[in-house]
Parts: structure tokens; C-alpha cells; sequence
């Protein structure tokens, strides 16, 4: 026998196994919570009170506990004996053979016993003071003889059995009586609750008459400032275009004078890097105002030292945004309001070009193979949809028990993964071709590497590598002591692990051991991304921060701070980076060389 947290007594069909019982107080599990470190679970209570498990003697830090939700599930299920089939005998409670004989869920037992018959209740009527319990109610109503005639309200005093107050009633002298005082009173009431009404309604209206005027006021002024501004804009750019004349005249007229002095060959010299220079900015003021410049998938090698600036946002997702993906010059991004959008990234002007709707739940993943864009989410199916008109062509309602958290495609094979497992599918049919079970609690991340030959799957303490060929065999395998891996990224020299413990981890991709950390964010790494000549890598957390890192030397760059929530999703496309948040918004970024001085380029 145990207590529940209500104090409702708790004895158990079967007495649970020692598997449900907390290894610091002994006793049934209380909000079970799991540490991530060493993979114990304890009550929430004793977590926060013990600093070494007693299990295995290692440290326990309460800031690494997270709800143990199927140890909450299996207690749930325990059957135990209703509070109202019990009797206590001493200190303890036995089954009461009178009492209530259903036998129910440990989880579900309030709404048993919120409707059990054996619950005791006393008699509604006023003067009763009978004890009884629910399932005798309409009997008791039978014979109780405390039953008040229909109309009390009106001052009759009769009282008695429900036969007797029947008949009371065709004789009742208080009959056809209305209580006119009272009627009297309830309208004097209501019109004078009407009146106050009313006045603030007057009061409302007259407070929103003058907010719109102020709005207008400020519309209009806003209107005085925007054309100003655009004249201003206009002025500089007649100056800026003037100056970059005069530039040019003066270098013209420098080369001129270089002909024929010592050492010259006779040719005139090239034009100064201050010249392109000039020209640079000069163009990419020319883009900045004329809006969004196309977006080139074009693949160069980025040379240090470089930065990127933030040059735009996107807007029109209404929460949320989980992932992105991108493809044939389009980005394709997803979140919490259910929806697919869709945007040209040769003119990010236009905004969103298309909305794709069908997912019930925020949709958590998405992946690009083919000509196909696959997406799943929090509904726990899996979508097909074409790239050529949207369209969707094929779907899988139910395809996981839990939340689908990630997916990969390549070839004929789409893999998506969830509580413990990995699912197969074919890419074309989505017919399920294989399940690879018992993985470490949730699987977060999926990668492949560069050769498209292999799998990447992050788990709790492990980092499983897959055939994507059948039978889909285990590969190789990265066991470590970080805790749960909540992105990866893979490239043909490094295995970089995003973890829960708000560092990046570092493996060689031959030999699987353990290189560096990469320390900086203050939050859960959600997402890792690596450029086109894998010499840097992207990384975005829940701190609200995107942090570029040089692989060759496992030093920061740069930290991008522009979002106001959490960071959850990036893109590569060229020299761009996409970041999509918590904020509801999708910021856009540029790559930038930058230059030390002036010099003549040879």
C-alpha cells in the first residue's frame, strides 16, 4: 500500500516491480525524471536533493534532468483498487468486499472515481442529513421526507415524501402567487447594470475616436518621413554616383602620368584595388537599394578573413519555424502553423510565391530528393509533395507512434526517425521497407556523409552509422558520454555532433575518435550546417545565437545575432545563409571577403 499526492489511499493488484521504485527514497516513482548523464531515473524531489547517483556513484546535477515520460506511461498503467473498495484496518488499507470491486488504472482513477457509485455523498434536500452512498441516491429520493414543496420561493413551508409534495401541490395556496417585490427589484437591478453599461461603453468608443485620430496623425507624419527619407536616399545616391567619377578620373589621370617612368614597360598600369574596390560598394549599394539581389547557386571557396552580414528578412509564417530546405533556386520552409512555404531566391522581393497546406500538427523536418519534398511532423505522418506544381503525391497517415524528429532521403530510400527507432520507406511508393528498433531513447538527428554511402543517426550517448543500402546494416558506431545528440553534420573528415549540453563535438569520420569541442553557445545545439568546401561550419542554438566556426583550426569567426527566439533550423545556398526561429521570421545573410589595406591585384 502507497499514498498517492492527493492523499487518496493506493493499493495495487499486484505489487508493482522494483523497476518502478526510486533507487534514492525506495518507494514509487513521483514525477520520474531521467538524468542524461548516466541514464538513471529518479523522483523529481530526491533529483534535487541527492548530487551523486546511487546507483553508480557518479555526479548527478539536477540541471541535467528531463521528464522520464514511458516510465510515466508504464506507473499509469498499474492497476490498482478503487479509494471506495477499501477499508482501513490499523495503519493500513485492506479491500472492502461491501465496497467498490473494479479494479482501474493507476492513471485513469479519477475519472472512475469521480463517477462511482460508492462514493459517499449526502441527500440534496435542505434539511437531510442522511449520509448515503451515489449509487442509492434515487432510491433515498423515494422515501426521504425532507422534499420542500415547488413553491418555496414564494414563502409555502410544506415538507415531506415526493408523493405527498405531489399532492400538496394541486392544493398549494401559494399557487398563481408572483413575487412581485422581488420582480420589481431584479428589473430595477438590471436596468441600472444596463446604464453603467452603457456609459462605459461611451467611454470606450469615445477613448478608441481619439486613439484613431492620434493614428492618423502619426500615419500622416510617418508619410512626411518616408518621402523625406526617399529624397535624402535619392541625394546620396546623386553624390555617391559623383565620387565615384571623380575616382575614376583621378586614377585615369595617375596612369597617365605613369607612362615612360623608370622601370615601366610601356604599358599603362592596372587599375588600383581601390578602384574595385570603389566599384564593389558601388554595385552592391546599387543592390541594396533596388532590393534583394538574385541568389546564384555557384559553389566558390570562401578565404579567410570573411564575414557575413545580415541583408533582409522573411516574413509570413504566423509561428514557429521548425526546418528549411532548398532546391532549383527555391527555399522551402515549414513550422508550428502547419504550412509549407515557398520562396524565389532569385527575387526575395516577391515574398512567399506559394503556400503549401495538408499537415494537421507543426511540422518538425523536411528533406529534398529528386524532384520530391518530403515533410513530417508532430501529426506523425509522412508527406510527398512535387516540386514541379506543389502538388501532393503520396502520403502515410500514422507512420510513427511519436513525433517524427528527422529524415533523410538518397536514391530509393527515404529514412525518417523517432522515439527509439529508424523507419525505411521507398522514396516514390512510401511503402515501408524496414525498421531498425532499440536505439537510445530519441532519435534527433540525421546526416549523411559526403559520398552518399552512409547514415548518420544521433541518439542518447551514441552516433550510429548505417548502410543506406539493404539489409541497412550498423556500420560503425561513436559512443560517447555527451548526452542526448540533437544535430550532425557530416563531412569527409569530421563527424560534428550537436549536443543537449550546449557544446558542439568533434570526431574524426575514419577512425570515430574523439577530436575537439567546440564551446561557445549557452543553449541546446539545434542545428549544424557546413560549407560547400567544408571548411566551416554553421551553427545555430536555442540562446538565440548563429556561430560561424573555422574546421581547420577549431576557432569561432563570427556569432550572428538577429533573431529574438530561439534559432532552430539554417540553410547554405551559395554565398547566403538562411536562418529560420522561434521569432516567426527568416533571416537572410551574405557572405563578404574582406579586405586589410589597399593593393594592386596581380
Amino acid at each position: 500500500m502507497s499514498q498517492n499526492q492527493d492523499d487518496s489511499p493506493v493499493v495495487f493488484d499486484q505489487e508493482p516491480s522494483q523497476h518502478f521504485k526510486c533507487p534514492s527514497c525506495q518507494k514509487l516513482y513521483i514525477d520520474p525524471v531521467i538524468n542524461i548523464g548516466c541514464g538513471h531515473t529518479f523522483c523529481k524531489n530526491c533529483s534535487q536533493q541527492i548530487s551523486t547517483c546511487p546507483v553508480d556513484g557518479n555526479a548527478c546535477d539536477a540541471n541535467q534532468m528531463v521528464v522520464n515520460r514511458l516510465v510515466v506511461g508504464q506507473i499509469d498503467d498499474l492497476l490498482i483498487y478503487c479509494k471506495y473498495g477499501l477499508v482501513k484496518q490499523e495503519d493500513t488499507y485492506v479491500p472492502d468486499p461491501t465496497g467498490c470491486q473494479q479494479k482501474i488504472h493507476l492513471g485513469s482513477r479519477s475519472s472512475h472515481e469521480d463517477e462511482c457509485d460508492f462514493a459517499p455523498i449526502t441527500c440534496s434536500n435542505r434539511n437531510c442529513t442522511a449520509s448515503l452512498r451515489k449509487g442509492e441516491l434515487d432510491e433515498h429520493q423515494k422515501v426521504c421526507v425532507y422534499i420542500t414543496c415547488a413553491h418555496e420561493d414564494k414563502g409555502c413551508e410544506f415538507q415531506g415524501r415526493q408523493e405527498e409534495v405531489t399532492e400538496h401541490g394541486k392544493i398549494c395556496g401559494y399557487r398563481g402567487l408572483q413575487n412581485l417585490s422581488k420582480q420589481s427589484a431584479g428589473i430595477d437591478q438590471k436596468t441600472i447594470q444596463l446604464e453603467e453599461s452603457n456609459k462605459d461603453l461611451q467611454k470606450q468608443i469615445t477613448t478608441l475616436n481619439m486613439r484613431v485620430g492620434q493614428l492618423e496623425e502619426s500615419n500622416t507624419s510617418l508619410q512626411g518621413q518616408l518621402t523625406e527619407c526617399l529624397g535624402s536616399m535619392k541625394e546620396m545616391q546623386q553624390k555617391f554616383d559623383g565620387l565615384v567619377s571623380s575616382i575614376e578620373q583621378l586614377t585615369s589621370v595617375k596612369n597617365r602620368r605613369s607612362y615612360g617612368s623608370p622601370g615601366n614597360t610601356g604599358e599603362p598600369r592596372s587599375r588600383s584595388s581601390s578602384h574595385n574596390l570603389y566599384q564593389e560598394i558601388h554595385r552592391s549599394f546599387r543592390k541594396s537599394l533596388s532590393g534583394s539581389p538574385p541568389l546564384i547557386e555557384k559553389y566558390e571557396r570562401w578565404n579567410m578573413p570573411f564575414q557575413f552580414k545580415c541583408i533582409g528578412t522573411l516574413r509570413g509564417h504566423q509561428n514557429v519555424v521548425w526546418c528549411m530546405a532548398s532546391k532549383n533556386k527555391k527555399l522551402f520552409t515549414a513550422g508550428s502553423d502547419c504550412c509549407i512555404k515557398v520562396w524565389d531566391l532569385e527575387n526575395l522581393q516577391r515574398g512567399c510565391i506559394k503556400t503549401i497546406q495538408g499537415h494537421t500538427k507543426s511540422i518538425q523536418c523536411m528533406c529534398i530528393g529528386g524532384n520530391f519534398l518530403y515533410t513530417g511532423g508532430h501529426d506523425n505522418s509522412v508527406y510527398c509533395w512535387s516540386l514541379d506544381d506543389y502538388n501532393l503525391v503520396n502520403m502515410i497517415e500514422n507512420a510513427h507512434d511519436n513525433i517524427i524528429c528527422a529524415m533523410a532521403v538518397i536514391g530509393d530510400f527515404l529514412f525518417t526517425s523517432s522515439f527509439s527507432l529508424i523507419k525505411v520507406w521507398e522514396s516514390k511508393s512510401l511503402i515501408l521497407k524496414h525498421t531498425i528498433p532499440g536505439l537510445h531513447h530519441w532519435v534527433r538527428a540525421l546526416a549523411l556523409n559526403p559520398e552518399k554511402d552512409k547514415l548518420y543517426s544521433g541518439s542518447h550517448n551514441t552516433i550510429d552509422i548505417w548502410s543506406v543500402t539493404e539489409p541497412f546494416a550498423l556500420k560503425g558506431k561513436v559512443d560517447h558520454q555527451f548526452g542526448s545528440i540533437y544535430s550532425l553534420a557530416v563531412t569527409s573528415k569530421y563527424i560534428i555532433a550537436g549536443t543537449y549540453n550546449r557544446n558542439i563535438h568533434v570526431f574524426n569520420a575514419t577512425t570515430y575518435e574523439y577530436m575537439n569541442a567546440l564551446k561557445g553557445h549557452i543553449g541546446v545545439v539545434l542545428n549544424i550546417v557546413t560549407s560547400p568546401c567544408e571548411g566551416f561550419c554553421f551553427s545555430c542554438s536555442s540562446d538565440r545565437t548563429i556561430k560561424i566556426w573555422n574546421l581547420e583550426n577549431m576557432l569561432p569567426i563570427q556569432t550572428l545575432q538577429r533573431h529574438e527566439g530561439s534559432v532552430n533550423t539554417l540553410v547554405v545556398h551559395g554565398d547566403f545563409l538562411f536562418s529560420g526561429s522561434e521569432d516567426k521570421e527568416i533571416k537572410v545573410f551574405m557572405y563578404f571577403q574582406m579586405q586589410m589595406g589597399f593593393s594592386v591585384n596581380t
